[in-house]
C-alpha cells in the first residue's frame, strides 16, 4: 500500500486536474463503481485548525476517475468508511467519525465523513477510507491539525537537493539550517498554501530555508513541490515522458539513521521536521529517488 500511497501523492496535482475536466463529460450515478475520488470543493490534504473539525467529501468514480457519485443521498450517508488509520492516529479522534451527505449542484451525491482534532497535539493524520457498495474502491486522506499556537524554528537541519535522472547531480546542500514555519516567511512558497501547515515547521519549509541558504527558488501547488530553480537558473519542473513515466521532486526524511517512514504517506508540507534531521530531495522517478534514498540511509 505505501507504493501506491506514495504514487498518489506525487501524482495528486495531475489527478485533480484530470477531474476537473472529467466534470465537464455526462457520467451517470452508480453506487459501486470502482473508484473514490473527491467531490470539487475537498482537498486531498485538508487543514484542521485547533480543537475543531473538518469534513471530507467523497464520490464514485469510474475507471477513468470521472465523477459519478452515489446513487441516493441514503447511499451516500451509508456509504462511507474510514477502515483504517495509516499514520497520525493520535492526532485525531478515532473513536467519533461522524458519517453524512451532500448534495452537489449538479445533482449528484457525495458522501461525508468528518474528522475531529484532538486537542493539545498537531501535525498529519492518514486516513484509509473506503466505499461500503465497493471496498475495492478507496483512497488516502490527509488531514493536517494546526497547532493552537505558533512553534518555535528548528534548527541543525541539513537539506540536500539532487537530480537523480542520470546518475546523481548535486544541485545544492545546507548544513545546520533553521527551518521555521511557514506563516512566520512571508516569502515561503508554502505560505497561506492549501495542502500545508502554518504552525509548526515542516519537511516543506525546510526547503525553503535551503531556498535562502543556496539561492534557489521553487514552486509548489496544494502543498506539493512543483519545480526547483536552481543559483545558476535552471529549472527542474515535473513532467511525463512519452511512456508515461513520470518525474518529479521526491523527498525523504531521515532521523536517528532510519528513514521518516510517514514521509512515504503525507506530503512535505504537512509532515513536522525535527532538530537533527536530514532532509533529502531528489528529482526523478520514484524509483530513481527511493534507490537514492535507500543509499542515504544506508550512510547515515
Amino acid at each position: 500500500m505505501t507504493k501506491k500511497n506514495l504514487f498518489k501523492k506525487i501524482a495528486s496535482i495531475a489527478m485533480a486536474g484530470a477531474l476537473t475536466l472529467s466534470m465537464a463529460l455526462p457520467v451517470g450515478a452508480a453506487t459501486e463503481d470502482p473508484n473514490l475520488v473527491v467531490e470539487p470543493n475537498t482537498k486531498y490534504s485538508t487543514q484542521i485548525e485547533a480543537g475543531k473539525s473538518v469534513t471530507l467529501g467523497l464520490m464514485p468514480a469510474n475507471a477513468y476517475y470521472q465523477r459519478t457519485g452515489f446513487d441516493s443521498a441514503d447511499d451516500a450517508a451509508e456509504g462511507l468508511e474510514v477502515k483504517s488509520i495509516n499514520v497520525g492516529s493520535d492526532k485525531i479522534n478515532t473513536k467519533n467519525f461522524e458519517y453524512g451527505s451532500m448534495k452537489l449542484a449538479d445533482g449528484s451525491f457525495a458522501g461525508t465523513v468528518t474528522v475531529t482534532g484532538v486537542e493539545g497535539k498537531y501535525g498529519p493524520a492518514s486516513l484509509h477510507i473506503v466505499n461500503t457498495f465497493n471496498e475495492d474502491a478507496s483512497i488516502d486522506m490527509t488531514v493536517y491539525v494546526e497547532a493552537d499556537k505558533i512553534q518555535d524554528a528548528v534548527d541543525g537541519v541539513t537539506v540536500q537537493a539532487v537530480d537523480v535522472r542520470n546518475g546523481v547531480s548535486e544541485k545544492a546542500v545546507g548544513t545546520n539550517l533553521s527551518v521555521a514555519a511557514a506563516t512566520e516567511k512571508t516569502s515561503n512558497p508554502f505560505n497561506g498554501a492549501d495542502g500545508s501547515a502554518q504552525t509548526y515547521p515542516t519537511v516543506g519549509d525546510s526547503l525553503y530555508s535551503l531556498a535562502e541558504a543556496k539561492g534557489l527558488t521553487f514552486t509548489q501547488n496544494d502543498g506539493y513541490v512543483q519545480s526547483v530553480t536552481t543559483s545558476d537558473n535552471k529549472t527542474l519542473a515535473a513532467y511525463s515522458d512519452s511512456d508515461w513515466n513520470y518525474y518529479g521532486w521526491n523527498y525523504c526524511v531521515v532521523r536517528d539513521g532510519a528513514k521518516v517512514t510517514e514521509g512515504d504517506v503525507v506530503s512535505a508540507s504537512v509532515l513536522e521536521v525535527e532538530k537533527g534531521d536530514s532532509v533529502y530531495w531528489a528529482f526523478g522517478t520514484m524509483a530513481q529517488a527511493n534507490e537514492y534514498f535507500a543509499t542515504r540511509v544506508a550512510n547515515n
